[in-house]
């Protein structure tokens, strides 16, 4: 039974998988906010880009 408990005392996989839970979430809050403050941004770069490829774009 002592053998069992200090295995389990020195097991660490719960430990990381929570360490890399607790990093995901802070990329996705990280690019929660930058798609937050460069999203409008971005999208009207985008559209200024696709309105000019249309206008000026000819196929023959």
């Amino acid at each position: 039974m002592k053998n069992l408990m200090m295995k389990l005392h020195n097991d660490e996989d719960g430990a990381t998988s929570t360490e890399y839970i607790i990093l995901l979430i802070l990329i996705a809050c990280f690019v929660i906010a930058i798609v937050k403050i460069f999203g409008a941004t971005i999208s009207s770069k985008f559209d200024e880009a696709n309105t000019a490829v249309v206008t000026q774009v000819t196929f023959n």
